[in-house]
């Protein structure tokens, strides 16, 4: 009966891709909204696993051959195969990893632009808010000045009024004066006929 430790290097190149896949693809929760974000992993990746995977079961099965001629010990032929398939599964690890770099580098590249593109949006929205105030400002001045002409005129037509109902009165009692003393005239002139 094999011992677990003999078990420790089956688990450690089955369980890394476990890990690698549950860190990839994680469950998505139930408070998630929307549409779910498309996969940014490079397509490469799921292949590199299942021919990672394949690696493994052939691992396994060199591990577990006993064709030595003294007993139940690998063979040096058993022993190479365990080794190449040790060395298979080495090198798709490295691909997986050129490949998580590869996206992780791609990663930067769409996040720095993203960062460029929102500072470019703040500065053109900041730019906007900017011009839209000044704007503001412009129209509240004229505003503000159309209300100042329209008192003016008002305070112009009162000006007038008073002026015209001055006049009025002057014009009323200089008539008034006029008729006055037209009737003096005459009865003077009247008054003065009769004593003739």
């Amino acid at each position: 009966m094999r011992r677990f430790d003999s078990y420790l290097p089956l688990l450690r190149f089955t369980f890394v891709p476990l890990l690698v896949l549950s860190l990839l693809h994680p469950t998505p929760t139930p408070a998630q909204d929307g549409p779910a974000p498309a996969n940014p992993i490079d397509s490469r990746l799921p292949g590199l696993l299942a021919e990672r995977a394949a690696l493994t079961r052939q691992y396994a099965e060199a591990s577990a051959q006993r064709h030595s001629l003294f007993g139940n010990k690998p063979s040096k032929k058993d022993l190479q195969e365990v080794v190449d398939a040790l060395q298979g599964i080495v090198d798709k690890d490295q691909q997986m990893v050129d490949v998580l770099n590869q996206t992780a580098q791609q990663a930067q590249t769409t996040t720095a632009r993203l960062a460029a593109t929102t500072t470019h949006l703040e500065t053109s929205s900041r730019d906007d808010r900017n011009l839209t105030a000044d704007r503001l400002a412009e129209i509240q001045n004229e505003l503000d000045n159309q209300h100042a002409r329209e008192k003016q005129l008002v305070e112009h037509q009162r000006d007038l009024e008073a002026d015209l109902t001055e006049a009025k009165q002057g014009k009323f009692w200089r008539d008034a004066l006029i008729a006055g003393l037209s009737l003096a005239c005459v009865g003077l002139l009247l008054a003065r006929r009769r004593r003739k």
